[in-house]
């Protein structure tokens, strides 16, 4: 018997979840293209087509589960509106004091920092394969990305170089917006998505 992880479970229900939703429907709130028998999306630098039948990427890469299971929880969103332009951290949208400050920290910051170190070529190539967009210096007082995962959900990466006082730091906000179209939970697998995608420089197979 094939054994099933916690991640291919999560998209194994949510591709059941498909099957009795109205994809097309729903699509115009969303952003989304409707294409023969579903949906197409674009996601982190990769073709997706959503359907009744499940998610699938259109490039034929392998693709992990967690892509997979945000692709299809995105294009089952009751979301509605439109992104408002103002970026906080993922405690701020949903009240919690905690836990937002260490994972900017231990989630985030160390592996790019491990990854890129001081080389910001590398950095802005891995940004670039991901569709960011350079959006000039933060109100922080470091450099910031823009990117788009989702057509409705913005994400923002501002980077802070080390200098004599304090060490490098990464940063990841979310337009205020996004918990209209995505669960906090969903929103958390986002976040570790997209590191993974910028350490692996590109979109993970």
């Amino acid at each position: 018997m094939k054994h099933i992880n916690g991640y291919e479970q999560i998209y194994l229900d949510l591709a059941a979840d498909l099957a009795g939703f109205d994809l097309v429907g729903n699509a115009s709130h969303l952003g989304l293209r409707v294409v023969e028998g579903g949906v197409g999306l674009r996601f982190l630098g990769r073709d997706y087509q959503v359907s009744a039948r499940g998610v699938e990427v259109l490039d034929g890469r392998p693709v992990s589960f967690n892509h997979l299971s945000l692709a299809a929880h995105y294009a089952m969103s009751p979301g509605r509106g439109e992104p408002s332009g103002q970026f906080l951290p993922l405690r701020r949208l949903t009240g919690l004091v905690e836990g937002q400050g260490a994972y900017d920290r231990d989630g985030l910051s160390r592996p790019l920092i491990k990854k890129f170190g001081s080389d910001r070529a590398s950095l802005e190539a891995a940004i670039d394969s991901l569709e960011g967009c350079p959006a000039g210096p933060d109100p922080s007082g470091g450099l910031a990305w823009l990117f788009q995962p989702f057509p409705k959900v913005a994400l923002k990466l501002i980077h802070h170089p080390a200098d004599e006082e304090f060490p490098a730091e990464y940063q990841l906000r979310f337009d205020s917006s996004a918990t209209r179209f995505m669960a906090f939970e969903a929103l958390g697998f986002l976040a570790g998505v997209f590191v993974q995608d910028l350490c692996a420089g590109g979109p993970l197979g």
